[in-house]
């Protein structure tokens, strides 16, 4: 980040409460196929959106800055959901461009723009839409960049500098995790364990460490999430003896057992790696799971049929589910 020079492209889809159902799969497309780099959503206002736009056909081009600025702030509902996908690692410039093909050959119904900025410009464009998150007096969210502007209280607030496409907590299925956990940290103590499959900013791991003092491992098949991850943990804990802390790629992970389990990942992903999530709680141990909608939560309450569910929160069109194991 340091060569202003440097570029990086992200595309924009533009999801309706029909299409919605579809971004799990995308992202997935996205990620293991197009080599995107992270993904970010937020919600947009379709008239709004219209009234923007007008008449102009962007849709598969580039469009300038200033709209993309616009369309950004119209954040003002849940009726309609963008997705940002960042490329910047790599051939990015091939790699998006394969991503912007692909949209447009299987999912035509679904709006696309697409861009190019250089780094230098990340920081101001992303810092507009991050505040701090409130889940409980026990519990609050601070973005990096505020932290001097909040009153300091350590073992409640956990400080979270975003790296591209991996949240502050603003994300409906990492807010919700963080409830489900908010709701058990009387059953938790220092003695127990935690794992934070799927990290992305390890925002949810973090979180365990820094009320609960758990020991944690951080797992992710995406090797930029660990570097955010680490530079969170430096932000949290300078100075502080973490040992038993670790930071795995998934190719790398073992199942260990532990006493608690965040999996904040896709449908798909939860379905597929169902035995090596479960081979990871010990017995009478939590799991908690998001990135599902709410009509996949039966499926996702099947497939982990062998535990209880203890609670289901939901915010928007997303859920999370608390399992405890009772084996």
């Amino acid at each position: 980040m340091e060569n202003n020079n440097r570029k990086f492209n992200f595309v924009l889809l533009g999801y309706t409460r029909d299409t919605v159902e579809w971004a799990p799969s995308i992202n997935a497309y996205a990620v293991e196929d197009f080599n995107c780099d992270g993904v970010e959503e937020f919600s947009l206002e379709e008239a709004r959106v219209d009234e923007i736009l007008g008449e102009r056909a962007y849709s598969g081009g580039d469009i300038p800055e200033s709209l993309i600025d616009e369309v950004q702030a119209a954040t003002v509902d849940q009726d309609n959901f963008t997705y940002k996908y960042f490329f910047y690692e790599g051939d990015f410039e091939t790699n998006s461009a394969e991503f912007v093909f692909f949209m447009k050959e299987n999912y035509p119904e679904i709006s696309l723009y697409t861009a190019q900025k250089n780094f230098e410009d990340w920081n101001a464009e992303w810092k507009k839409f991050y505040n701090p998150i409130f889940v409980s007096d026990k519990l609050e969210i601070i973005p990096e960049w505020m932290v001097d502007t909040h009153v300091k209280k350590a073992s409640t607030q956990v400080y979270i500098y975003p790296g591209m496409g991996f949240g502050t907590g603003t994300h409906e299925t990492t807010f919700l995790c963080l409830v489900l956990f908010d709701q058990i940290q009387n059953e938790l103590s220092s003695n127990n364990t935690c794992l934070d499959f799927g990290c992305g900013s390890g925002i949810l791991g973090i979180a365990a460490m820094k009320t609960k003092h758990l020991k944690t491992h951080f797992c992710d098949i995406d090797r930029s999430a660990l570097e955010n991850c680490t530079q969170n943990l430096v932000l949290n804990f300078e100075g502080q003896n973490l040992e038993g802390t670790e930071l795995l790629l998934r190719d790398r992970y073992t199942p260990k057992k532990y006493d608690l389990v965040f999996a904040n990942i896709l449908e798909h992903v939860l379905i597929s790696e169902k035995p090596t999530i479960v081979a990871s709680v010990k017995e009478g141990g939590h799991l908690i799971v998001s990135g599902i909608l709410n009509h996949q939560v039966d499926t996702i309450v099947q497939t982990y049929s062998h535990m209880e569910k203890k609670a289901v929160v939901t915010k928007g069109d997303w859920s999370a589910i608390l399992f405890k194991d009772i084996t």
